[in-house]
């Protein structure tokens, strides 16, 4: 059960906060829509007739251009948390008004709350989406996004329930329905407030940069890109018909719901019309759901992205019969609700493969266009026409059939632009396909529409091998295509590349391919060999990786054991005879045949395993070597971990090593933590300790790593503190507050402090020590981020590296503000150290408070090099050492033949230098 749970909720660990605090704030905001939705066209319908609709359209369209402009400059000014604050207060304000005035009579009220509300959802889900961007990037995007989608769903779902639940069952009216809107966005102010915390640094740089730059978008670029394209303007004439068409059938259904209870009394009138529309939305909306659900997947792969996108207008134009020949409120819901259920579900699916042929930059611009210019036009033509068929041309009885009319017009358009797509479409698609631009991270979108495989076989006959080879690898993802009549043929290719991708390729055929695999393994080119035999131990449920081990030809026989190793076969046990054959392999594939020996050593019994696992540890070969440490973390076999750790100084196994003592995780913890304590064991390694303690998010780790925050060596002491923010970025509970965070907060601001005394000593830089003046310039820099770290350790971590952040720049404005936001954050013992190092200009003054504070006192040039060579920081030791070597300082003679034997390579041999200069 959670494993298929799993599988729908893909979510990853840290995520899972975070993606229910989005989850449930899109649910809110999608819930507030659909319980004041019905309660605007009630509230105006009770109060004036359905011809003055159009009225409040209009407004909608003239007031969202200048408020979208408004907020789109607040949003280059304010940070997105201020501006999503502001919106729901406002909202929240406005919201109680309107609660206020909802008691009693206002001629006004229906207009502004009609208004309102289109602009409040439009805002309101926008905004839901940039707090979305701040909080995940492109890869997390791609995978949570459908989650959010559900969430949306299931808010909308919830708010018509609730909407038709509190008129019908309940009795209650405006008043309630305004106090639960209240409640709920109230609830999202708190919600947004707590997923801001999880959001990305780098997107609050972005957006800070982004201000700075400036720059937007101009509608006459985008219209002229638009309009330049043939399948651009084709796309854009049907958005633009079809939600003409969507706004008449809306209408169309207030009209009859208007018609069929204008006798009732206003307030009879609005409970009526509110809770017809609260049902007709829910079902809707179910019906939506259930359609995405059952049947998108199907109609789009069997019948392309023509049957999804014309199923809507066909939906509309045959239910406007209806109205024309018997307009109701009946035939005025099909005509409506067509429209709702297929817009949301199999059309959104269509359309959205319109978009693929484009490159990602373009198909932003675009959707841009649409949603800000388009979509208002749009909704600006259809009041218009609604407008003609009400008011100047029809009479009240004509009015349902007049729009109609104009519907079936509309819809018909639109159904011929569906087919006039599909011939673009391909049309770009081959041209992308030509430039090789495809979006290889849509792929197995692209390969789901019938258009673009068939578009892609044909490029297999092309005359160009690179043409060839880019449509074959699309092709790898197609599924459920018959297309070997083309692809068996490019088995005999003269490219030995194309042959190779084609075999690769035979797995999207629906039939095995054996045969024509296995005469390949007497290919000339040993990379068609190697694919035809991962195709045949992968794609015959035989298993046939005995008889492909026994083949005589080596290359084969290592082929086949790579892929036994790194893949699950029924039936099939490596045993020692086999490793130890691989292993005992000589020529051009031997060390494949190592890699493959080392791999599959993992699956034997582990008295066997161990010791062959131990040996190849040990290979020269940087390949086999990486692939044993991965063998034996995969294994678990613990008896082979301080192997696997030594493997951490070797440059070109590091990679592998990490790997491997991640896969082992929380049980290698303990061997980490001493080879991290051991001051006898080669720094080198113990400075690679921090980083793999990091990514194993344990309180053992975080218990590990604080032992050796008081380490004498600067680089290992910044790794430490590193792998600390690492911990509790993906962790805030780690480490668990101490008391040792807060005391070593203050051991390096006295190091800050005594850092400063040293550089005043060589500043200036005239005695020829300019190397070792700008090396403690670089310390000092390295001291303070070691305090910001720790501090992030004690307060929210996101605030102190925003703060940090501002500090570096060198913008007053910002650098006064963090200071200011420091103040009142930290407490009084750190302020009072920490505060001047930000805030202080003069050098001078911040060595005088060093002096009263922690009783560091000016040193001369001659100590202060002597005190340098007692520290542990290795680069600045050897920059001593050259200074000492270079002038000659007798004086510092013996710590250069103390310092001749240290462990680190730089300091000891710039020692021994100086010892020869000096001599």
């Amino acid at each position: 059960m959670r494993r298929r749970l799993a599988a729908w909720i893909p979510t990853r660990p840290g995520e899972g906060l975070v993606t229910s605090l989005m989850f449930a704030y899109i649910f809110g905001v999608l819930c507030f829509y659909y319980i004041v939705k019905p309660l605007k066209d009630g509230l105006f319908l009770a109060n004036y007739p359905s011809s003055d609709l159009p009225y409040p359209n209009f407004l909608t369209a003239l007031c969202a251009g200048t408020l979208a402009t408004l907020v789109f400059k607040l949003a280059r000014r304010v940070s997105a948390l201020a501006l999503l604050t502001a919106t729901n207060l406002v909202i929240l304000a406005t919201l109680f008004c309107f609660f206020q005035a909802s008691a009693r009579e206002a001629r006004y009220l229906p207009y502004v709350f009609y208004v309102y509300v289109q602009i409040v959802s439009v805002l309101s889900t926008a905004q839901f989406w940039l707090l979305a961007s701040y909080i995940y990037d492109n890869r997390q995007a791609k995978r949570l996004y459908g989650l959010l989608g559900a969430g949306a769903i299931a808010g909308a779902m919830a708010g018509s329930a609730i909407s038709g639940l509190l008129s019908r069952s309940l009795g209650l009216g405006t008043g309630p329905r305004l106090l639960v809107c209240i409640a709920i966005c109230a609830v999202l102010i708190v919600l947004g407030r707590m997923a801001w915390r999880y959001r990305r640094e780098e997107a609050e740089v972005a957006r800070l940069e982004g201000r700075d730059n400036g720059g937007s978008e101009r509608l006459g670029e985008l219209s002229r890109m638009v309009f330049g394209s043939r399948h651009l303007r084709l796309m854009v004439g049907l958005v633009f018909v079809t939600l003409i068409a969507s706004q008449i059938a809306d209408w169309q259904v207030k009209d009859a719901l208007y018609m069929r209870f204008k006798t009732l009394a206003a307030v009879q009138r609005r409970e009526q019309i509110t809770q017809f529309l609260a049902n007709l939305n829910l079902v809707t909306n179910l019906l939506g759901i259930g359609l995405q659900i059952a049947a998108t997947n199907y109609v789009v792969r069997r019948f392309g992205i023509t049957g999804a996108t014309v199923l809507l207008p066909t939906a509309v134009f045959s239910a406007s019969w209806g109205v024309l020949l018997a307009p109701g409120l009946w035939t005025a819901v099909l005509a409506d609700g067509g429209d709702a259920v297929f817009r949301y579900s199999l059309t959104r699916a269509g359309f959205e493969q319109l978009y693929f042929p484009l490159p990602p930059a373009l198909r932003k611009r675009l959707k841009f266009f649409i949603d800000v210019f388009i979509d208002r036009l749009g909704r600006f033509t259809a009041a218009l026409v609604i407008l003609g068929c009400t008011r100047w041309f029809l009479t009240s009885e004509m009015r349902l059939r007049g729009t109609a009319a104009v519907s079936i017009l509309l819809a018909g358009a639109a159904v011929v632009l569906c087919f006039e797509l599909r011939q673009s479409y391909a049309e770009s698609f081959r041209q992308q396909l030509t430039r090789r631009e495809v979006d290889l991270s849509e792929v197995n979108r692209y390969v789901t529409d019938r258009a673009s495989v068939e578009l892609l076989i044909g490029a297999l006959s092309s005359a160009q091998e690179r043409q060839i080879l880019y449509a074959l690898g699309l092709l790898e993802s197609a599924r459920g295509v018959d297309f070997s009549e083309r692809l068996l043929p490019l088995l005999r290719h003269r490219s030995p590349h194309v042959r190779e991708a084609a075999v690769r390729a035979l797995a999207a055929l629906p039939q095995p391919q054996r045969a024509a695999a296995e005469a390949l393994l007497e290919d000339p080119a040993p990379a068609v060999r190697a694919a035809a035999v991962e195709y045949l131990c992968s794609a015959d449920a035989g298993s046939p990786v005995e008889s492909l081990l026994a083949h005589p030809s080596l290359d084969v026989r290592v082929a086949a054991a790579r892929w036994a190793a790194t893949h699950e076969s029924p039936g099939f046990h490596p045993s020692t005879e086999l490793v130890a054959e691989l292993l005992a392999l000589e020529g051009p594939d031997e060390v494949k045949a190592r890699e493959a020996a080392a791999l599959l050593a993992a699956r034997l019994p582990p008295a066997e395993s161990i010791p062959i696992l131990r040996k190849i540890l040990d290979d020269p070969d940087p390949v086999v070597a990486g692939a044993a440490a991965r063998a034996a973390a995969a294994a678990g076999h613990l008896e082979l971990q301080s192997g696997v750790i030594a493997l951490l100084v070797q440059r070109r196994l590091r990679s592998a090593a990490r790997e491997a003592l991640l896969a082992y995780g929380p049980r290698v913890t303990g061997a980490l933590g001493d080879v991290l304590a051991d001051t006898t064991r080669d720094i080198v390694l113990r400075r690679e300790i921090p980083w793999v303690l990091g990514r194993i998010p344990t309180e053992r780790s975080a218990d590990l790593l604080l032992a050796q925050l008081g380490v004498r060596d600067q680089m290992l002491k910044f790794r430490v503190v590193k792998a600390l923010n690492r911990l509790h970025d993906e962790r805030p509970e780690l480490p668990p507050a101490r008391p040792v965070i807060a005391e070593h907060i203050l051991v390096e601001t006295r190091a800050y402090y005594e850092s400063l005394v040293l550089y005043r000593a060589f500043e200036s830089g005239r005695d020829g020590s300019r190397l070792l003046a700008r090396a403690l310039r670089e310390r000092l820099d390295q001291n303070l981020e070691v305090i910001f770290r720790l501090l992030g350790l004690q307060y929210p971590q996101k605030d102190i590296y925003f703060a940090y952040t501002a500090l570096s720049k060198n913008r007053a404005e910002r650098r006064a503000a963090a200071i200011e936001f420091l103040d009142n954050l930290l407490q009084n013992n750190l302020k009072v150290v920490i505060l001047p190092l930000l805030e202080e200009s003069s050098a001078d003054r911040l060595i005088a408070r060093a002096e009263a504070i922690f009783r560091i006192r000016v040193k001369g040039r001659e100590e202060s090099l002597r005190l340098i060579l007692e520290q542990g920081d290795s680069w600045l030791k050897a920059c001593v050492l050259h200074d000492v070597g270079d002038k000659r300082i007798l004086a510092l003679v013996e710590s250069c033949r103390r310092l001749a034997d240290d462990p680190e390579p730089l300091v000891r041999e710039t020692a021994r230098w100086a010892l020869r200069q000096c001599v």
